[in-house]
Order: structure tokens, then sequence, then C-alpha cells
């Protein structure tokens, strides 16, 4: 079995399109998980993840790749709570804020933490964030987070919102119940509508440029008047007025 046969097959078994990932990439982190695993080739792959639901979720986790800390770019983040939220909130009732492929919700809770620290009425806004993986989200739920996590937190910050524990950080419940999570396929679900921020960070660099394009025309969609999509610090638009986007700082453009 040759690799793309493999891939094709897979992603029938994950309910995932691989073959809307980059290549090389999908193809270099299916070896490592190989070769971690002693397996000899693409079959018996297919067949462990067949017979195992523990190897087909650790194959989904590679895949998916979820890595995420809390205020990743802090500068960004700093235009985010400086800049973009006072006139999202200057304009608009109830804003209504998306974390795409949140991962382990630390995205999202920054997103509460900032507006706390903004002192937004949580009536005013609703932050909801989505993932593929399942088993992520849970972890996201629960709020634990390992000293790494946290480590672009300002210390004020991890005394206000956090509690030490043993060997992890518990966030504070009232930052918890401010985020909505849910199960979303980027590729095939319908995205919500009249959003006024979308945070879909560090995504677009795992996928095709076919796919890059009809993700950024849903979430352009998604998105109202003047509304704001947030990316990675490694991503771009290369003609953000294609999707109806002008620039407005690194990683942030506008609807137009």
């Amino acid at each position: 079995m040759n690799f793309k046969e493999f891939i094709t097959k897979v992603s029938h078994k994950i309910d995932i399109d691989l073959t809307s990932y980059k290549e090389k990439r999908v193809k270099r982190r299916s070896k490592n998980l190989i070769n971690k695993h002693g397996i000899d080739n693409y079959q018996v792959c297919l067949d462990k993840l067949t017979n195992s639901t523990e190897f087909q979720r650790e194959f989904l986790e590679y895949m998916t790749i979820n890595t995420s800390e809390f205020f990743r770019n802090p500068d960004n983040f700093k235009y985010l709570q400086k800049e973009i939220m006072p006139q999202l909130f200057k304009t608009t009732k109830k804003v209504k804020i998306w974390s795409a492929a949140a991962s382990n919700g630390c995205e999202a809770y920054t997103l509460a933490i900032i507006l706390n620290e903004l002192q937004i009425d949580p009536s005013r806004y609703q932050i909801k964030a989505t993932d593929i993986d399942p088993s992520i989200l849970e972890e996201a739920r629960a709020g634990k987070y390992k000293k790494n996590s946290i480590k672009k937190v300002a210390p004020q910050l991890v005394d206000k919102y956090f509690t030490k524990e043993k060997n992890y950080y518990q966030l504070d419940s009232k930052i918890m119940n401010q985020v909505k999570f849910d199960n979303l396929n980027l590729l095939t679900d319908k995205y919500d509508s009249n959003l006024d921020l979308i945070l879909c960070r560090n995504v677009f660099i795992y996928f095709t440029k076919e796919i890059k394009e009809q993700l950024t025309t849903k979430l352009s969609n998604s998105l109202t008047k003047d509304g704001i999509l947030f990316l990675g610090n490694t991503e771009y638009l290369l003609q953000p007025e294609k999707f109806n986007f002008k620039k407005i700082y690194t990683s942030f453009y506008k609807k137009c």
C-alpha cells in the first residue's frame, strides 16, 4: 500500500479529509508515529487504526497537532485588547466571538481573561470555541494546565485567575463558564453567522492553497461587516480583497 492509498483510507476511517492537508506534513507526522510504534508498513498501521480506538485517538492528535498556550504571540493579544476589543464593544451590543481550532482552550480562555480585565459584562459577549478532536475538547473543559501553557501569562494574572495544584494550574471557574466548547470540522461543517471576531490561528499552515481559500471564504461569510479575522503570526492572506478583507495589523484583517 502506498502513501496516497493509505491516507485516503485513513481519511474515511477517522472522518477527516487528510488529503486537504499539506502532503509533506502529513507524511512526516505519519512516519513519526509509525516509527514510534515500530510499525512495519502502512497496511499494518491501517489495521491498528481499525482495531485500536486508543491508537486512532493518538493518530488524530498527531494529525491535528494540538499545540496551544495562553497569550501566544503577546504583542498581537495586546493589540487585540487595546485596539480591537474597545472598538467592537463601542459599536456592537453583544459581541459574538469564535475561537476556531481551539485545541485545549488556552486561546478562548485568554479572550475571557482579556474581557474580564477590560471589565466588560459577560452578558455583552459570547465566546464559542470549537475543535475537531473530542478528546482535546474534554481537556479544555477541565481547565487544567501545565506550567508551560501559562508561561506568557503575567504573574498578577496567574495569581488572579489560576490556582496552583500539585502538578498543574486550575483555571478559575468564572473564566471557564464564559466559554462554550463544541465539536466542529472546519472543512465540512457549517459555520455560525453574524460573528464579530474570529480567531483562526495557526490553522492555514497545515492546508493546501485550495483548501485555505475555501476556508477563508467561509470565514469571511461568517463575519459581519467590519468583523475581524485574527490569524497566526506566520499566516497571511495574499489577496485579502478577494475575500472582502483589508489588513489592519499583523495577523488582523477587517471585513469590508
